[in-house]
């Protein structure tokens, strides 16, 4: 599960463990605690040093369409924080995917894999204790049990 894939499928797996990280905890703390939301949010293509600069190195061909020939139908930061200011100030959903403008998408099949949310959580649990070294007296109190 840790694993380096490659600039393009871990990009993909980072995208998929937001969504199932915000599913998990509306299932988990949500339940428990309703005005507590949590909800992934997509920005759609934005102009950003990433897709300017840094999709060069990875992607030396197509970074250039992604840099020059799609930089004119980006969107500035201001519309790519669209779907997330509506996610924080309007909508009252919680572990759901919005999308540009401001709109609630089901997202893939993966995305709604309440096991894969659960192996995901996890996986992310031991590694956290295993990189603070919880249980230890300056670890990291990562408990999952009291959620």
């Amino acid at each position: 599960m840790n694993q380096d894939l490659g600039a393009n499928p871990q990009y993909g797996r980072a995208k998929l463990a937001n969504l199932l990280y915000a599913r998990w905890c509306s299932r988990h703390i949500t339940s428990k605690n309703p005005h507590l939301l949590f909800n992934a949010s997509h920005p759609g293509l934005v102009s950003t040093k990433q897709s300017t600069q840094d999709i060069h190195e990875p992607f030396p061909i197509m970074g250039y369409g992604v840099s020059t020939v799609l930089e004119p139908f980006k969107k500035d930061q201001f519309e790519g924080a669209q779907s997330t200011m509506y996610a924080a100030t309007v909508h009252n959903g919680s572990g759901e995917y919005i999308c540009p403008p401001a709109v609630v998408e089901k997202g893939s099949d993966m995305s709604n894999d309440v096991e894969l949310g659960e192996q995901l959580m996890r996986f992310t649990t031991e590694l956290v204790r295993e990189k603070t070294g919880a249980g230890k007296a300056k670890g990291c109190p990562f408990d999952l049990t009291k959620v």
